[in-house]
């Protein structure tokens, strides 16, 4: 009901409370309480008389109905649900898409409490700080091509962050995203297909947004987006980036490689690739269509490095 509430303030009009009352069906007590409620989470709301409620600010919020105001994506995000805390939105989308949630389907946290990240780390998602979300995706592909849905989303993120906060972001080959250096989003997909096909894709996304200060074993490799731009931004305002984005993203056809590529802070620079069972360095030359970064080894070789098998590392810092 809070967010029925929400969405009919959110059209800019006074609503009154016997209104709202009689559209949901429950009292007027009932409807104060939701109010006073909203008033609570730092929704600036004005009682005018006898004419009712008008919303005059918002805080930064990532409620459904924030989120929703002002998206003009076709299918991305048209479904969203939204949660205070959870232990992973990963763990909650992949339940949901089971259920049958539809493709574009998201679902978005305020605090994680057990985030994760690529090869097994652990994703620190302090309440309020960040954007956590989870894309869940019903795309038409063989499983060997699910590489590309990585890359895109990564693509997507970049784009987000330039068209709503004028970042100048790259990518970490193959989809942590980074501004002077620094890490401010992480991405880990999931997938659910068998040998023929995938049923469902989970992206989960985890971009530091207001965070000013990290543990000290990431404080020298991370960032926010706040202290890269040096002003608070606005989180619904990037969720909402990112989804046209990656509607746009997905135009892009043959012409999604070249658009990582020209974003990538990997290639042309010197990294150490660590596997299980190798570890050497080399000059990043190229990723493939396919999501495999080609390196050239100190001997001139020229060899294809998968994500799911290897970590790489600059040699002059974390990029």
């Amino acid at each position: 009901m809070m967010d029925q509430i929400l969405s009919r303030l959110l059209e800019n009009e006074t609503v009154s409370g016997q209104a709202l009352s009689e559209e949901l069906g429950v009292t007027r007590a009932a409807v104060w309480k939701k109010i006073d409620a909203l008033r609570d989470a730092g929704f600036d709301i004005e009682s005018c008389g006898r004419q009712g409620y008008r919303l005059n600010g918002c805080p930064d919020s990532l409620r459904v109905p924030v989120v929703l105001h002002g998206l003009d994506t076709k299918w991305a995000g048209r479904e969203m649900v939204y949660l205070e805390s959870v232990d992973s939105t990963n763990r909650y989308a992949r339940k949901w898409a089971a259920e049958g949630a539809a493709h574009g389907a998201l679902v978005l946290a305020d605090e994680q409490t057990a985030g994760r990240g690529r090869r097994g780390r652990s994703w620190i998602s302090p309440a309020g700080e960040g954007i956590f979300m989870s894309l869940i995706m019903r795309p038409h592909a063989h499983p060997s091509e699910v590489a590309r849905l990585s890359l895109q989303t990564a693509l997507a993120v970049v784009k987000a962050l330039h068209d709503a906060c004028g970042l100048d972001a790259q990518i970490k080959w193959p989809n942590d995203i980074v501004c002077a250096g620094r890490k401010i989003c992480g991405l880990l997909l999931e997938m659910n297909a068998d040998e023929q096909a995938v049923h469902d894709v989970v992206a989960g996304i985890g971009i530091n947004v207001h965070q000013k200060q990290f543990d000290e074993d990431i404080q020298k490799t991370a960032s926010s987006v706040d202290l890269q731009t040096g002003r608070k931004e606005n989180r619904a305002a990037i969720v909402r980036a990112f989804l046209r984005a990656f509607e746009e993203t997905e135009q892009l056809g043959d012409g999604l490689m070249e658009a990582y590529r020209a974003h990538s802070a990997t290639l042309g620079r010197q990294v150490e690739v660590i596997g299980s069972d190798c570890r050497f360095v080399g000059v990043a030359l190229d990723v493939t269509d396919s999501g495999s970064l080609i390196v050239e080894d100190q001997q001139g070789r020229k060899r294809e490095v998968l994500a799911a098998d290897v970590s790489v590392r600059g040699l002059m810092g974390y990029v």
